[in-house]
């Protein structure tokens, strides 16, 4: 016994490494619904859509809160991740108005102003002739968007590899696939022992210096110093000034939304708004460079809405563009960038479709394959941004989930693809991506834990327009 556990130790980080395949081969074997334990927490795996519909939108109140962390530590359990049942309604509902079409176009000109600055990164690179590693710069960009928007925080991310929120974030990232975090879920014995770590641990000290920083800004803000800033922090702070009074004559005295969730959601917004959108930024840039008569048919629609080159980019033009829509699509679904997340816990004994499901069991979704299921997707691995054309974008309600599905999808959607869009738009404006000796014929991906990210990076040329 003793031996079979400690070879599960030591091949655990090489089975995270090679989940995408793992989880095909047992999907071969086993077919769509089978089940597998994380150490002692049992899950079931779903690729029958009609399953993880009935699990994730019929059946919400028992498959409703995501499975409990592994370590329940700051800034996670506080924030959308980690609150469960009526504490994560109330801080959603809180939340859900910053994320509005009309927010999000107030929002849209700091986007506009960061990839200005984007656009003149991609010019000195292309007067020095460089090819463009596009997942570095769309990093750049996304980091510098989400803490402008979120925190009106004057970062130097873009033109500064090493600046320390940068750096900061891509510890964050990596840290995903830590070693300890593996053996946690291997052997729960050692999750309390990691809890006791933690505080000793670089990662800590990395997210600790984040949320030290947003403590900061709430407290000036709240001195009233300063002029006003309409951003995401702001927002939630006036969503609980809002209803302080309130709460404080309620039978619970309890405010709609504490302190700890404005800084675990401001860690949060930073933290998932960072890698998942320069992931797909960079996946497009590359398939463009690979196809580029889907290139020329974006940028044809680009110049039929913003028709002279300095024309600036707005909100309602943005959202005429259905072709870069549909290039977008096509490109989450081919890579999207969090594979193996989209989960939920069982509350209850339920029966779904037939299938047995006991209370305390995780349902877990493979994002990847179900993307890449030949019986959703004819030919799943071809590009084909046609799938998403109006009239022929049939395809099943759960057979698309780059962003999750049900009341527990990812609330900072709408925000993710203007800004990947006014991205987009800026650079092909300008230039064409074109294939380099860098840039692979087939992207090798890693994947840590719960996302995929391109070995050595995508890199391409530019030539201008």
């Amino acid at each position: 016994m003793a031996k079979s556990v400690l070879r599960a130790l030591f091949l655990l980080p090489l089975t995270v490494h090679r989940s995408l395949k793992v989880f095909e081969n047992w999907i071969q074997k086993y077919g769509k619904v089978f089940g597998y334990y994380q150490g002692e927490i049992p899950f079931i795996v779903l690729t029958d859509v009609d399953m993880i519909r009935d699990c994730f939108i019929k059946e919400t109140n028992t498959f409703h809160d995501r499975p409990t962390l592994v370590l329940n530590v700051e800034p996670y359990i506080s924030s959308l991740l980690g609150v469960e049942g009526k504490a994560w309604k109330k801080t959603r509902r809180v939340l859900n108005p910053i994320f509005t079409a009309a927010k999000i176009k107030m929002m849209s000109q700091i986007m506009t102003g960061c990839s200005e600055e984007m656009l003149g990164i991609v010019d000195r690179k292309f007067d020095g002739g460089e090819a463009v590693d596009m997942l570095q710069i769309a990093q750049g960009l996304s980091l510098d968007v989400i803490s402008k928007c979120a925190l009106a925080w004057k970062v130097n991310c873009q033109t500064n590899t090493t600046d320390p929120l940068l750096r900061a974030m891509h510890s964050v990232v990596d840290d995903a696939e830590n070693t300890l975090i593996q053996y946690a879920i291997a052997l729960p014995i050692l999750r309390k022992i990691a809890e006791w770590i933690y505080p000793y641990a670089s990662y800590y000290k990395i997210t600790t210096k984040i949320l030290d920083n947003v403590r900061e800004v709430i407290e000036y803000r709240r001195s009233g110093q300063g002029s006003r800033t309409t951003d995401m922090l702001q927002l939630m702070l006036d969503a609980q000034a809002g209803k302080e009074a309130k709460a404080t004559t309620s039978s619970k005295g309890d405010m709609l939304i504490e302190d700890r969730h404005l800084l675990s959601n401001s860690f949060l917004f930073l933290a998932a708004g960072f890698d998942t959108t320069a992931l797909t930024l960079a996946f497009g840039a590359f398939l463009l460079a690979k196809y580029p008569e889907e290139q020329e048919r974006v940028f044809n629609e680009i110049v039929s809405v913003f028709s002279e080159p300095d024309t600036e980019l707005t909100y309602d033009g943005i959202q005429k563009l259905k072709r870069l829509d549909m290039l977008i699509a096509e490109t989450m679904r081919l890579y999207p960038p969090v594979v193996l997340f989209v989960s939920r816990c069982c509350r209850q004994d339920t029966t779904i479709m037939g299938q047995f499901i006991p209370a305390g069991v995780n349902v877990l979704v493979p994002t990847w394959h179900v993307h890449h299921d030949p019986n959703l997707w004819p030919d799943p691995y071809r590009f084909d941004p046609e799938r998403f054309a109006d009239g022929r974008n049939t395809h099943h309600p759960a057979a698309y989930l780059p962003f999750g599905l049900g009341p527990r999808g990812c609330i900072g959607k709408r925000f993710a693809l203007l800004e990947i869009k006014m991205a987009m738009c800026k650079i092909i404006r300008k230039y064409t991506f074109i294939p380099c000796d860098g840039t692979p014929e087939d992207v090798e991906l890693v994947v840590n834990n719960i996302m995929i990210s391109p070995k050595g990076g995508l890199k391409v040329r530019l030539q201008r327009r």
